[in-house]
């Protein structure tokens, strides 16, 4: 198979394995599959980032302003599995995920946990060839991922993108990546396979929207569980790669779990723009690459507490000086 010129490899792949770059829109059950493979296929998707190509490495956040929404979260696929029927289970293994050698975040209009806070558009773009990038002066290593992969919904269509379901979609797990290997309920025949969202680094949560989007080719193989049916997609990970231990958690308490989460986000935010000297809203995009919200605690009614934890390493760094 030929190597996109964009890519970056660092392995071959398995000979025979099928290659998608047919892209869709919008999940669809009625929509023709691009490909037709067998039960234990490999799978190379070849997708564009989120933004589908709209941001360059110069963009600016004039451009990512004037995006045009209707053209974001493109799916690879749909690809239809032989033997896969309603009641069975699509076993999707990641295999390998090689990242374009650019990527960026930003600041989308009406996206992220605090966006009604921070409508100011932002973006910031990475050199992806180093396998770390900088935040701000401390280095984050790159732990690519695929923000979306799912099957065609059981409800007719279309279905927006960027909204998960049962059925998978934009789930943003970060830890889906290579060695993984996500469970999908099958609704229609096939399974209707699609994937995309290529990550560099996510934060949990993607609180602010966006992670490192960049775009990918992810290798999977795919597998159909017979007889199997599940409620809800499943997911076989590891954090082993994720080497952080230490953390600043800004805890977030109250009768309302997401108004908890977005009160631990804002301290999060005030922390990070006091301690490294910047605006608030570059505070708050660096959370969506390296903040982690996690609920604490949900029984102990009537109030629930979220935290957003922050590498403790990023306090250790000394801050800019005024000005920089």
């Amino acid at each position: 198979m030929d190597t996109p010129p964009t890519m970056t490899r660092t392995t071959g792949h398995p000979p025979g394995c099928v290659h998608c770059t047919s892209l869709h829109p919008h999940w669809d059950r009625s929509l023709p599959p691009a490909h037709v493979v067998a039960d234990g296929a490999v799978v190379t998707m070849t997708c564009p980032d989120a933004a589908n190509g709209l941001l360059g490495p110069r963009s600016t956040s004039q451009d990512i302003a004037a995006i045009d929404f209707g053209r974001l979260d493109p799916l690879c696929g749909p690809i239809h599995v032989e033997g896969a029927e309603p009641g069975d289970t699509l076993q999707v293994e990641v295999l390998q995920i090689d990242l374009a050698p650019w990527g960026w975040t930003g600041l989308l209009k009406g996206f992220g946990l605090l966006a009604d806070e921070f409508p100011q558009p932002y973006f910031r773009s990475f050199d992806l060839t180093q396998g770390s990038v900088d935040v701000f002066g401390v280095p984050f290593r790159l732990e690519p991922m695929m923000g979306v992969l799912g099957v065609a919904p059981e409800a007719p269509g279309p279905h927006a993108s960027i909204t998960p379901t049962r059925a998978g979609g934009n789930i943003d797990v970060r830890y889906l990546g290579a060695g993984s290997t996500i469970y999908l309920p099958v609704f229609n025949s096939g399974a209707l396979l699609s994937g995309g969202d290529g990550h560099a680094l996510q934060g949990e949560g993607e609180i602010s929207g966006t992670a490192i989007e960049t775009p990918m080719t992810a290798t999977v193989r795919v597998k159909v569980l017979k007889r199997q049916p599940l409620r809800a997609p499943v997911l076989d990970i590891s954090t082993a790669r994720y080497v952080e231990t230490e953390y600043r958690d800004f805890l977030g308490i109250g009768p309302d779990l997401f108004e908890a989460a977005r009160d631990a986000t804002r301290y999060a935010v005030d922390a990070l723009a006091s301690h490294f000297r910047l605006e608030p809203y570059e505070a708050y995009a660096m959370l969506g690459m390296v903040g982690e919200l996690r609920i604490h605690e949900i029984v102990d009614q009537p109030h629930w507490v979220v935290g957003c934890m922050i590498p403790r390493r990023l306090f250790q760094r000394r801050a800019f000086p005024t000005g920089s």
